[in-house]
């Protein structure tokens, strides 16, 4: 039997830490370590602690007092954190999951998620999207359970 190797990816964590800086750079033009902690609700020692983890790493650049920038490797992560997001919310939305367990969920298995599967749950979306009477026969299924 072939054995899948899986790809190594940083920490939920740290891979929220990016996708909080990437979507403040894109709201604000910037990103301090007060705006992260506000949107992650964590003290603001914590967020230091990791954005000098994530530096070291590659993934931003950090000026003290200055605020920070992702790397090109780190915004990459960031970009892909965010698309499995999408692609999973849609997928749950699609099958008629409400908006808040939606999320919820979503955020539990982005992080846990490989890129075949990903990729898989795409083109699913995809299909159902091109076949509305497939989905709407999918939801009905569903949900006489």
């Amino acid at each position: 039997m072939a054995r899948t190797t899986l790809l190594r990816r940083e920490t939920p964590r740290a891979e929220d830490y990016l996708e909080a800086v990437y979507d403040l750079i894109h709201e604000k033009g910037y990103a301090t370590t007060s705006d992260i902690s506000e949107r992650l609700s964590v003290k603001p020692p914590t967020v230091s602690n990791m954005v000098g983890k994530l530096a070291a790493k590659g993934y931003l650049k950090h000026e003290r007092y200055r605020g920070m920038n992702l790397t090109e490797h780190g915004e990459n992560v960031a970009r892909s954190v965010i698309r499995r997001h999408e692609v999973i919310s849609e997928l749950l939305s699609m099958i008629g999951v409400s908006d808040d367990v939606a999320y919820e969920d979503t955020e539990g298995i982005e992080h846990h998620v490989q890129p075949t599967t990903i990729r898989r749950i795409e083109r699913l979306a995809e299909y159902l999207r091109q076949n509305p009477e497939s989905l709407k026969s999918i939801r009905k299924f569903i949900e006489e359970k």
